[in-house]
């Protein structure tokens, strides 16, 4: 099977050219750089694909700013169609809404959202809603004011939910009609334990799971639905890290499995993977592995749509490895092949 693959990269001397395509064949276990966009990429440090359209932040300190793209469905090469500028500063995140028809985006140094509405013909369209969170948290250094770091939209399109590192919430809105948000109630509202720092997070495909990663303290929490209600109570939480391991570590991204008996972590210190099993009642109830990520400061990984391999782009080692899943056990092999791509922060298979 051949894929395309799209990294996106911190931008600037000695570091990444933006975007870049690269051809993943799973047969050969090659990976290959088509080529980059620098000329149309603006620190796109987060990407979005779906129905032939690809969707990048602009990470920047003075503005936000989003860019579409068209994809050929053959060559995987990529058509600039249109940019906006946004309110917020440091677009970290976006996230496609089942409608079709709008994106949210997270703002990371203002501790903003805002939601996007997106044409037929695929362009980033007018901003419908920005919320502007307040507050601070308990870490000084980290927490001094609200970091909104992820969001996503509920399968039925009646709620989002945002990831607030600084403030340690899952904050939940309603979507009315018009994609503007209003608070939902107080009992919707996730928080986590003071200086825990929520970053990513993934729902089950039937939502009645929703798995969040802590950067700050590097867990695993595990929310339960209570029955069809959107009301999300905590089960359990577990570190992602081994109990020997000494030293800092920031936990990064988080995804499940094709069949959801598989969750992945990735961690910046420890430099890895860790691999949960998640049992039949939906808990991840035991440790698979530890492995390595091949490189220093894994941001962001993906699994590919056959189930059977892991792409994961480390920041600071600036590359994008390939390495073998076994779908039966969840567990990562040795590394088959890699690609150079400075300051690596996101990777995505089409």
């Amino acid at each position: 099977m051949v894929y395309h693959v799209y990294a996106g990269t911190y931008m600037g001397e000695g570091k990444g050219e933006g975007i870049y395509l690269l051809e993943l064949d799973t047969e050969k276990k090659t990976l290959k750089k088509i080529k980059a966009y620098p000329e149309v990429s603006d620190n796109p440090s987060f990407l979005a694909i779906r129905d032939g359209y690809l969707y990048a932040v602009s990470e920047r300190d003075d503005c936000g700013g989003i860019t579409a793209f068209s994809i050929d469905k053959k060559t995987g090469e990529l058509t600039f169609l249109n940019k906006i500028r946004t309110e917020g500063t440091s677009m970290c995140h976006l996230a496609l809404w089942p409608d079709g028809k709008h994106l949210s985006a997270a703002n990371y140094s203002s501790g903003s959202l805002l939601v996007c509405e997106l044409s037929g013909d695929g362009k980033a369209g007018l901003v419908c809603d920005f919320v502007q969170h307040r507050g601070s948290g308990v870490n000084p250094l980290r927490q001094e004011g609200p970091n909104v770091h992820s969001t996503a939209a509920s399968g039925d399109g009646r709620y989002l939910y945002c990831a607030d590192l600084g403030l340690d919430r899952i904050f939940c809105y309603e979507i009315l009609e018009n994609g503007k948000l209003i608070p939902a109630g107080e009992e919707k509202q996730i928080r986590f334990p003071s200086g825990e720092g929520p970053r990513h997070f993934v729902f089950t495909r039937d939502e009645k799971w929703l798995y969040a990663v802590t950067e700050l303290g590097s867990r695993v929490f595990a929310f339960r639905a209570r029955e069809g209600e959107h009301i999300y109570d905590k089960v359990l939480d577990v570190s992602a890290l081994p109990e020997d391991f000494q030293g800092e570590n920031l936990a990064a991204d988080i995804h499940l499995s094709g069949d959801e008996r598989f969750l992945y972590v990735s961690n910046r210190g420890m430099d890895g993977i860790t691999v949960f099993h998640i049992s039949e009642e939906g808990l991840p109830d035991r440790t698979v592995e530890y492995h390595t990520s091949w490189g220093r400061e894994p941001r962001n990984f993906c699994i590919t749509p056959d189930g059977g391999f892991l792409l994961i782009a480390n920041q600071a080692g600036g590359k994008v490895v390939l390495c073998p899943r076994d779908p039966d056990t969840g567990k990562l092999g040795e590394k088959l092949c890699e690609a150079e791509i400075p300051q690596a922060a996101f990777v995505t298979v089409s």
